[in-house]
């Protein structure tokens, strides 16, 4: 479906003329492209306004017609509002040629009510919007979805979208939507798991076995024990000449 703008050429500029264009309905507006001089354009407010609530989840592509000429393929680049009431304040319209390839995010739309959330899982819209690379009649205004049989754990990925004749700027296997499997279901044994551990019975504790030692182990641990005694009864004699010597100064 094709929207067309209607404007003016304007001649006006400069903050105090163009703010009584926007108190009088005019929204100010330039259009550009391929090198040509700008053209600045004047248009109704509302009707703009109007357009944007009927293209809205589309493609953001246009006919300009300027005071009553042929109109021109636009893109809509830019629009500019009022940070504080949201209103419009100024677009910038692209020029396109018809065989000239652009790059635009095409809208989304998914319709249908998943399998996989009647089974408890939750729908994902990974993607709202696609970003893809042709000549501006090839490029769609949406995309449909229908996630109606889409199960937990399943996605439909760009490469489900079927249009060879488009470039896309993300990986073909890129999810557009899923399912998520919930929660409670990736913490619990599947049946498979629960029968296996059921067959298997309880797990037997494990058995730690005291190592016993070789012949030459023993025999060293035997020596070193002799070789304490041994030093032990030396620091006893120490302490007894130690003893008996305090007791003579006595």
């Amino acid at each position: 479906m094709a929207y067309t703008v209607k404007a003016t050429q304007r001649t006006d500029v400069g903050k105090g003329k163009v703010g009584r264009l926007r108190r009088g309905g005019t929204l100010p507006a330039v259009m550009y492209g391929h090198g040509e001089p700008s053209l600045m354009l004047a248009m109704s407010t509302h009707d703009f306004d109007r357009l944007l609530n009927e293209i809205r989840g589309h493609s953001p592509i246009v006919d300009v017609e300027v005071d009553g000429q042929p109109a021109q393929k636009c893109v809509i680049k830019t629009l500019q509002r009022n940070p504080m009431t949201g209103g419009l304040l100024h677009v910038d319209f692209q020029k396109v040629h018809a065989d000239e390839k652009i790059t635009m995010n095409v809208p989304v739309i998914v319709s249908g009510a998943a399998e996989g959330v009647k089974q408890g899982g939750m729908l994902d819209h990974v993607l709202r919007q696609v970003p893809v690379r042709a000549t501006i009649d090839t490029i769609p205004e949406h995309f449909d979805i229908d996630v109606t049989s889409l199960k937990i754990g399943h996605s439909i990925h760009i490469s489900d979208l079927g249009r060879a004749d488009l470039e896309f700027a993300l990986p073909l296997d890129s999810p557009i939507v899923t399912v998520l499997i919930p929660r409670k279901l990736t913490e619990a044994p599947t049946a498979a798991e629960a029968a296996a551990a059921a067959e298997a019975g309880p797990a037997e504790p494990e058995v730690i076995t005291e190592k016993k030692p070789t012949e030459e182990e023993a025999a060293e641990a035997e020596k070193e024990k002799g070789k304490g005694k041994a030093e032990a009864k030396g620091e006893k004699k120490e302490e007894k000449k130690d003893d008996k010597k305090k007791k003579d100064k006595k």
